[in-house]
């Protein structure tokens, strides 16, 4: 039964050699299904009710969480080690990265409690931008997405479980279940803040480099090669996000506006 699961799970199947990397063609394969999948799921879901609109909601959430937790299960088989031969050397053991100290790992359990306790409306409009931009970032430039075939496990899972987060984020304010309000761009702020300091305090406990604070996000060795200081990502990673924060916001302004006009023209016509 090991061995079946090393098998199952392995990086290669057939030794093609196609692996999902920035701008290739498998990686604009999977933009396009994530990206096609968030515009058909806006238009099949933007006439229904509020009460569809958040089982649906919900049904993402479920898929995050389930596809996040039963993860864990599988790194050993997953991250296995094995000669140029490709006999097994050793089990993966545990992925240090997929801990939740990554902004979109930590957005995972803060969705969930975002779409299920009351208690967290105050913060769902942060928590709704940040799962728009994360994982856009992250689609967008999959440094880290592993050396496997684009339809091994590691590469399905870890492109699911963002688009799925992306999905939820921008169906959240194009469905209209909550509105960005510039008055409280502070509570990004504050939760960028937060995340940065979380993060830091995994690297400085557990010897990692989550959020990006210990090395660079491209892996281009701008701290490793003394380019820039290592405390400066604590203050660039957080201001860069909260940069792209402020351009949704002024994209879904833009974006009322049209349709403000829009629809005064109709009237008139």
């Amino acid at each position: 039964m090991r061995d079946l699961f090393f098998k199952l799970f392995e990086q290669s199947h057939f030794d093609t050699g196609i692996k999902v990397t920035a701008f290739s063609l498998s990686h604009f394969v999977y933009l396009f299904l994530i990206i096609g999948g968030i515009v058909l799921g806006y238009f099949l879901l933007r006439n229904s009710t509020m009460e569809r609109k958040t089982q649906v909601m919900r049904i993402l959430v479920y898929l995050l969480v389930i596809s996040y937790i039963s993860d864990f299960f599988v790194h050993e088989f997953v991250y296995a080690d094995y000669d140029e031969a490709g006999n097994l050397i050793s089990g993966g053991g545990l992925k240090m990265d997929k801990l939740p100290f990554h902004i979109c790992t930590v957005l995972c359990p803060l969705i969930a409690f975002a779409q299920f306790n009351k208690r967290f409306e105050r913060v769902v409009e942060p928590i709704v931008a940040l799962s728009c931009l994360a994982p856009l970032m992250y689609i967008a430039y999959p440094a880290s997405v592993g050396s496997g075939e684009p339809w091994c496990y590691q590469t399905v899972q870890t492109m699911f479980f963002h688009g799925i987060l992306l999905a939820w984020g921008i169906l959240y304010i194009a469905l209209g279940m909550v509105k960005l309000d510039i008055k409280n761009i502070w509570k990004s702020a504050v939760a960028l803040v937060c995340i940065t300091l979380w993060a830091k305090l995994g690297n400085i406990l557990l010897d990692h480099n989550w959020f990006f604070l210990e090395e660079d996000a491209f892996y281009i060795g701008l701290v490793e090669n003394g380019i820039i200081p290592k405390w400066l990502l604590m203050i660039i990673n957080p201001v860069v996000f909260f940069l792209a924060v402020l351009a949704l916001y002024g994209i879904y302004y833009l974006v009322i506006h049209l349709r403000a006009k829009m629809a005064e023209k109709k009237q008139e016509a």
